[in-house]
């Protein structure tokens, strides 16, 4: 089954294989397994996977999520949208914190485990690289 990428902003196109959405888009993802780019503050599907109100941000996003300035969430969520299906949110408190969390999720995969239930939290350093470790 090809990837299905939901963010919040517009999309440019997709790769191979692969299908990008807007969160506002919903009928055309909510049946596939997804990746939701960003987090609750911008993304209304990232809020409805976390189980938050839209636009979820700053100290509530961290109360809700524990994810803070410098972090970043992975979180893969079963049948949230639809059954049998898993959406594996990737979030960072801010932009450049998501930035760090899709770098570690494309470039080491490995570190991550999507099965349902599985958690990390990622610490951005100041070069950008970031350490990850679930939770």
């Amino acid at each position: 089954e090809p990837l299905v990428y939901v963010t919040s902003g517009a999309v440019a196109g997709s790769g191979a294989g692969n299908m990008l959405f807007t969160d506002a888009e919903k009928t055309s993802w909510q049946t596939k397994n997804v990746i939701i780019v960003g987090g609750s503050c911008i993304n209304s599907a990232a809020a409805s996977a976390l189980g938050v109100s839209a636009a979820t941000c700053t100290d509530a996003f961290t109360t809700a999520t524990g994810v803070a300035a410098g972090q970043y969430l992975i979180q893969s969520v079963a049948d949230k949208f639809s059954s049998g299906k898993l959406a594996l949110v990737v979030a960072g408190y801010n932009k450049d914190d998501t930035v760090a969390a899709v770098s570690k999720l494309v470039n080491q995969p490995a570190t991550i485990d999507t099965t349902a239930g599985n958690k990390y939290l990622g610490v951005v350093g100041a070069s950008g690289s970031s350490t990850i470790s679930k939770i």
